[in-house]
């Protein structure tokens, strides 16, 4: 999954296929998928058997068929719209996705951040940088924290966010915003769920009033020199055996 998501931008789903396999299944129009042998590389020594399917260009459609929800620490349920809704033991959240919005549960980073941030007590403001669809500006909003702002430089994760935020009743301000040229909100907790670039380019800029950063967005091998960008903050809590996530917070 983490060599094979960077080059299917619009998601990869993954399930328990018995037997000890496991069904990726992505959706694409043929023109646009990187060339089998590229997939294959990535997913090198692993066993693969492909199968390929037409079906509807309509998002509600592959909804149905790979629709998924997911339980964070047993405190949290994230679901998209076509997943039943749960048995009301669990707060829910339900995410939209949209083409290109990253950020919906989907990815292991974004459990992961959830986890972090629902072992943290809520209060005061909070930015979700990269917001993606928004999920976890939402699920601060939701806990507690406010203002919240959802940033990310892409117009369909800022939009998928606002509608998102309208969907579960929560307070967001979703803006269009370029985090390698502007400088990060100054809020108190920030959740930075990007790429090493983009960590490399905030982590500098960060106001003094940024106490706590969620960081994710990167693997083991790139953990070390992500977090050499944040000087002055130390972790108090890592998560995660391939893809990361650190909870920081400022020391000097």
């Amino acid at each position: 999954m983490d060599a094979l998501v960077p080059l299917l931008p619009r998601g990869v789903h993954e399930r328990a296929a018995g037997d000890g396999t496991v069904e990726l299944a992505f959706y694409e129009h043929p023109d646009a998928l990187p060339p089998q042998a590229e997939l294959e590389a990535a997913a090198a020594g692993h066993a693969l058997r492909w199968e390929r399917e037409e079906v509807p260009d309509d998002p509600l459609e592959r909804r149905r068929r790979f629709g998924r929800s997911w339980e964070i620490a047993g405190r949290l349920r994230v679901r998209s719209p076509a997943d039943p809704p749960g048995d009301g033991t669990l707060p829910e959240l339900v995410i939209e996705s949209a083409a290109g919005a990253f950020g919906t549960g989907a990815h292991p980073t974004t459990r992961m951040c959830l986890e972090l941030l629902l072992d943290m007590e809520p209060g005061g403001p909070f930015a979700d940088l990269g917001c993606g669809a928004g999920v976890l500006a939402i699920a601060a909003a939701t806990l507690g924290w406010a203002p919240v702002i959802a940033v990310d430089h892409e117009p369909q994760s800022v939009a998928a966010t606002q509608r998102n935020a309208d969907r579960n009743g929560a307070a967001v301000d979703a803006l269009e915003l370029d985090l390698l040229a502007v400088a990060p909100p100054p809020a108190p907790t920030l959740a930075a769920n990007v790429p090493p670039p983009v960590h490399a380019a905030l982590a500098p800029r960060l106001a003094p009033a940024v106490i706590h950063v969620i960081a994710s967005g990167f693997v083991e091998a790139e953990r070390d020199d992500v977090l050499a960008a944040y000087a002055g903050f130390v972790p108090l809590a890592r998560l995660g055996d391939g893809w990361q996530a650190v909870l920081l917070e400022r020391t000097t």
